[in-house]
This record gives C-alpha cells, sequence and structure tokens, in this order.
C-alpha cells in the first residue's frame, strides 16, 4: 500500500473520531411499538349478524347503536366516517 494511501486513511479516520456530531446526524433512529397487552385474534365461524370480539372466544350480536368493526376486531358505537352500520358491521356506504 502506498503511503499517501494510509495518510488519507488516517485524516480520514482523524476526522471521524474528532467530529461525532456529523456521524450522529446521519444515524437511524427506529422506534419499536410494543403491545403490552396481546388480546388474541378470534377466528370462529359466526352466524350471520353474530361476530367474535379479539380477546373473546363466543360470537355476540350487536345491540343499540353498537356495531362491531372487523378492522379492529372490537365492537364499537357507530362507525368511521365513509361507513355505515350494515347487518351489525361496519362497511363501506
Amino acid at each position: 500500500m502506498k503511503f499517501s494511501t494510509v495518510l488519507v486513511a488516517l485524516a480520514a479516520a482523524v476526522v471521524c473520531l474528532t467530529n461525532p456530531v456529523a456521524s450522529e446526524s446521519e444515524a437511524v433512529h427506529l422506534r419499536v411499538h410494543v403491545s403490552e397487552t396481546d388480546k388474541g385474534v378470534c377466528y370462529m365461524s359466526c352466524p350471520s349478524g353474530a361476530y367474535c370480539a379479539n380477546g373473546t372466544n363466543k360470537c355476540v350480536k350487536p345491540k343499540g347503536k353498537t356495531c362491531f368493526n372487523p378492522s379492529t376486531g372490537a365492537f364499537q358505537t357507530g362507525c368511521s366516517p365513509g361507513f355505515a352500520c350494515k347487518n351489525g358491521k361496519c362497511d363501506y356506504a
């Protein structure tokens, strides 16, 4: 290896070690979201109009203004904008 190559590598190492801010600004920061409670997904086959919410193992028909949201696997009051409660389940309006 040529002596000039060694000097260039040494100079680059010194610059990186003496200027940690430059290397920190290019660092990748990751956030990991962990759910503390695993409700489990219900895979039961329910009769028409009855749904099994996550974390349970029984089929239930929604009562009153309660509607089943299949994207969350939970019962809720009403549905999000653009959705309507059809047969006890939030569906496209």
